[in-house]
């Protein structure tokens, strides 16, 4: 989630644009008990609720990364627990045979062996092997039945993983709706600065650069094909909504924008920032090439894939669109970037 907030809570450093618009406007927190509060106060309180939520899309990405992980384990887990009854059933079916055919048969039984053989020891070493038999099936039938038990624990635990990671997921889907309501909030106190203060705000948080201008720029092009697809991807979804916990086509959040391009140039990627981080290899910011990503904040809660030109592709935060900004806008808060081919 991009959001140009420091990573503890504190009142943002606004632009000179906003800090000029400040100084102009009288500060209204000296002002009648029922006026609007003054710009630095809804700078803090713009700034507490980006810098929450964005942990918050962060937690719930790598919940639902750890949730698809842990549904596939329990899918091969009960997988496993079919394969191992249907194997069960199978030895223990070939033991009863074995059995049966001791207690029945002329000549593999007891009495068949005494009429059969030629001597005491003949009877002797008959009985010895009808025994063996008898002894190696049921060892048989014992391991089957432990792998049988094995197979259905490790389903019970994965099923119980599941479970787990579910819930922990959906009590963070139910502060999504906290969420919600704290964004409607940043927005009526958005709506208390005036227009000039509006949009030097903005432009501190997001400071994109029109893809008209992108257009007009040579940007170097990827080292790779795929890296190449990535980022055409990543620029033909400028525009487009950010929306909490969304990976296309219509919207996105930072970590879904980024996973989306990359299946593009043929790289699967986790939806979550902090896992995405170690995928690839590490580069240094001084070698960045077009389509690495770029990570900022400790701990990591935004991703973006650098396009060339010192420029990246972000999908910043609630009501903002994916836009192009400089890397250098967030230079306070740059963690490290990786790259994937």
């Amino acid at each position: 989630m991009a959001i140009r907030f420091a990573r503890r809570v504190r009142p943002l450093i606004a632009l000179a644009a906003l800090s000029t618009v400040a100084v102009m406007t009288p500060t209204l927190a000296s002002a009648a008990p029922h006026s609007k509060p003054s710009v630095n106060s809804v700078q803090k309180q713009l700034g507490q609720l980006a810098l929450k939520n964005s942990h918050l899309v962060e937690k719930y990405d790598r919940l639902q990364v750890l949730l698809q992980k842990r549904q596939k384990q329990a899918r091969l887990a009960r997988v496993e627990v079919h394969r191992a009854n249907l194997n069960y059933r199978t030895v223990h079916a070939q033991f009863a045979q074995v059995a049966q055919a001791q207690y029945e048969s002329d000549t593999l039984g007891a009495a068949g062996a005494l009429l059969d053989s030629s001597s005491d020891n003949n009877y002797l070493d008959r009985l010895n092997t009808l025994d063996m038999v008898s002894t190696h099936a049921a060892q048989v039938v014992e391991a089957v039945a432990q792998a049988r038990d094995s197979a259905s624990g490790a389903a019970e635990n994965a099923a119980t993983l599941v479970t787990q990671v579910r819930s922990q997921r959906d009590a963070l889907g139910k502060q999504r709706l906290v969420v919600q309501r704290q964004i409607i909030r940043y927005q009526n106190l958005l709506a208390t600065l005036s227009s000039a203060q509006q949009y030097a705000f903005q432009r501190s948080i997001n400071p994109s650069v029109s893809v008209a201008s992108v257009s007009t720029m040579h940007l170097t092009k990827a080292g790779t094909a795929a890296a190449q697809r990535a980022v055409e991807f990543a620029l033909a979804q400028v525009g487009k909504p950010y929306v909490f916990g969304a990976a296309g086509p219509g919207s996105y959040d930072c970590s879904g924008l980024t996973m989306a391009a990359w299946s593009h140039g043929g790289v699967s990627l986790p939806h979550s920032a902090a896992d995405q981080y170690n995928y690839g290899h590490h580069v240094n910011r001084a070698d960045l090439e077009p389509g690495d990503l770029i990570f900022f904040y400790q701990p990591i809660g935004h991703v973006t894939i650098y396009i060339g030109n010192g420029l990246m592709v972000s999908a910043p935060t609630e009501g903002q669109n994916v836009s192009v900004v400089p890397v250098s806008s967030f230079n306070g808060d740059y963690t490290g970037a990786t790259r994937l081919t």
